[in-house]
């Protein structure tokens, strides 16, 4: 059973293969998501171990996954909000953001992709507000960065990226399909 991205009309595998057709088509913002969108599909197929992200998990497997990530990120948030010198948080989605701060940010966020994970988020709202396949696109992406909230800890958990051995760690336990 194939559960759709909602709120896309998607499911998982159908949004891999239209968004891969699509790549050839798109540019600018569209062109920019379709890389976010398969980055995150990327960062999703390591959480799977190797199965591929082909699927929504259910619950209680869903939880299980959320645990093994959950127990990784443990209390110690890495990453997740960038301080200026005067400790107020840095946001990177202005055209006067720090390069410095960006370029660093960036490192840890999806191979590929041209936007930051919160970057994204927004990105992800303007195209879900199109018509024909670009809103479908956004809205995908939204239902991606609601599934990833979820395993990540709740609403907006999702803020940063597991490191190489942090995902191979919770691969290793991640629930076997």
């Amino acid at each position: 059973m194939n559960v759709k991205l909602s709120p896309s009309q998607w499911t998982v595998p159908e949004a891999r293969s239209l968004i891969a057709q699509l790549r050839q088509l798109a540019e600018g913002e569209a062109y920019d998501g379709i890389e976010l969108f398969t980055a995150l599909c990327g960062y999703l197929d390591e959480l799977y171990g190797g199965a591929g992200f082909d699927q929504l998990l259910p619950e209680p497997e869903r939880a299980e996954l959320g645990a093994a990530i959950q127990r990784v990120l443990g209390k110690a948030r890495t990453g997740s909000v960038l301080l200026d010198d005067d400790g107020v948080p840095v946001d990177l989605a202005t055209p006067d953001a720090d390069p410095v701060y960006d370029t660093l940010v960036r490192l840890d966020q999806p191979v590929n992709a041209a936007v930051t994970l919160a970057q994204g988020r927004g990105l992800a709202a303007e195209l879900a507000g199109a018509e024909d396949w670009q809103g479908e696109l956004g809205r995908a992406l939204q239902g991606l960065y609601s599934y990833l909230d979820q395993l990540h800890g709740g609403p907006g958990a999702f803020a940063e990226l597991l490191g190489p051995d942090e995902r191979n760690h919770v691969a290793q336990r991640a629930p076997k399909r």
